[in-house]
C-alpha cells in the first residue's frame, strides 16, 4: 500500500474509533471558578500587573544534560515514520535547549530498554513523550512496570513522568493505571482544540484520576490557540517564532527536570495562560488569577483578586 493510502487509512480508523470530543472537564473544587470568567477593572489590573511581574517565569534549571527523554511515537503500524517523525524532533528539541542529555526512540514499542537506560543514567527523573496510538494507557501501563523493576534493581528513585499528546484510547487508564505508584511522578495530557478531531474524551476518565494532583489537563483553548492533532508538536518545531506549544512544552521539561511540586506547575502553567489571554484580550479566569498570585515573581502585587467568587 502506498503512503497516501496508509495516512487515509489511519485517518479513517482513528475516526471511526475515537471520533472528536468536546472533552472538557473541571475539577469540583475548581468549577465555579473556571467557568465564570471575571469583568472586574481591578482583576484585570491585577492581570496585566502580574504579567508585566513576571515576564520571563521560567527559573534557571538545576541541572543540564542528565537524563533521557524517551520517544512513543504515534503511528509506528504505518511502518514509515519511525526515526523520522514530530515526536523524535521535539524531543530533539528539549535536548538542544539543555532539558535532557539524549533522547531514545521506542521504535518497537519495547520499554524494556528503557529500564536499562535509566540505570545506567545519573539522574532519577524522566519524561515520557507520548503521542496518539504512542500515549495508549496499555503502553503506558508496561513502560512503568519496566520502571518499578528498574528502581528495585538500581535502588535508585526511578520517576517516570508520561507526557501525552492527545493520547488514544485514554479511557483504559482507569483500569490499567496506578496513580499512587512511586515510579509514577506527575502525567501531563495535552490536548487539542474542543471538538477537534480526535481530541481524547477526557470525561471517559474516573473521577480519581481527573481530579488526582498528579495529573495535569491542559486544554489549547486556555492558551487561545486552535491545534489540531497533527498541529500540536509541528507548532514545537515551527522556526518562524517561539509558539505559545512551545512554551508549555518547555515549562513541563522544567517541572520535572528542577523537581517542581504539581502545585507549583498549575501556577506556573497559570502565568502563561494569563499572559496569553492579554496579549489576544480574552477574558482571565478568576482560578488563573489566584494560582499566578502565588508565584514568587507576582507576590510583589499589592492587589488581590477583587471578584467575590462565591456570589458570581
Amino acid at each position: 500500500m502506498e503512503q497516501p493510502l496508509k495516512i487515509t487509512a489511519y485517518l479513517l480508523l482513528l475516526i471511526l474509533l475515537n471520533g472528536c470530543s468536546a472533552g472538557r472537564y473541571y475539577k469540583a473544587q475548581q468549577e465555579h471558578r473556571e467557568s465564570r470568567l471575571h469583568t472586574s477593572g481591578k482583576d484585570s489590573a491585577l492581570a496585566r500587573e502580574i504579567s508585566a511581574s513576571c515576564k520571563t517565569p521560567h527559573q534557571e534549571l538545576e541541572q543540564l544534560n542528565i537524563n533521557t527523554v524517551f520517544v512513543h511515537p504515534g503511528m509506528l503500524w504505518l511502518d514509515f515514520n519511525c526515526g523520522n517523525n514530530v515526536t523524535a524532533e521535539s524531543a530533539k528539541i528539549l535536548v538542544e535547549h539543555g532539558y535532557a542529555k539524549d533522547y531514545q526512540e521506542l521504535c518497537d514499542r519495547n520499554p524494556e530498554r528503557i529500564g536499562t537506560r535509566m540505570q545506567e543514567e545519573a539522574g532519577t527523573r524522566f519524561i515520557g513523550l507520548h503521542y496518539s496510538l504512542g500515549g495508549r494507557p496499555q503502553l503506558i501501563a508496561s513502560t512503568l512496570s519496566t520502571v518499578a523493576q528498574a528502581r528495585q534493581k538500581s535502588g535508585k528513585g526511578l520517576v517516570y513522568y508520561p507526557v501525552l499528546v492527545d493520547p488514544f484510547d485514554i479511557e483504559q487508564a482507569n483500569t490499567l493505571l496506578e496513580l499512587d505508584a512511586p515510579h509514577l511522578g506527575q502525567m501531563f495530557i495535552v490536548l487539542s482544540a474542543e471538538y477537534s478531531l480526535l481530541r481524547p474524551n477526557i470525561e471517559g476518565l474516573r473521577e480519581g484520576i481527573r481530579d488526582s494532583p498528579k495529573v495535569h489537563l491542559i486544554y489549547a483553548e486556555d492558551f487561545g490557540e486552535n491545534w489540531g492533532h497533527f498541529d500540536e508538536l509541528e507548532s514545537v518545531l515551527s522556526a518562524d517564532n517561539v509558539s505559545r506549544f512551545r512554551e508549555i512544552f518547555f515549562l513541563i521539561a522544567e517541572t520535572v527536570v528542577n523537581g517542581y511540586s504539581s502545585a507549583d506547575f498549575e501556577k506556573r502553567l497559570a502565568l502563561l495562560k494569563i499572559r496569553f489571554a492579554l496579549e489576544d484580550s480574552r477574558p482571565i479566569s478568576i482560578a488563573w488569577l489566584q494560582l499566578a498570585q502565588e508565584v514568587p515573581c507576582a507576590k510583589g502585587s499589592t492587589r488581590t483578586v477583587a471578584a467575590n467568587i462565591e456570589n458570581r
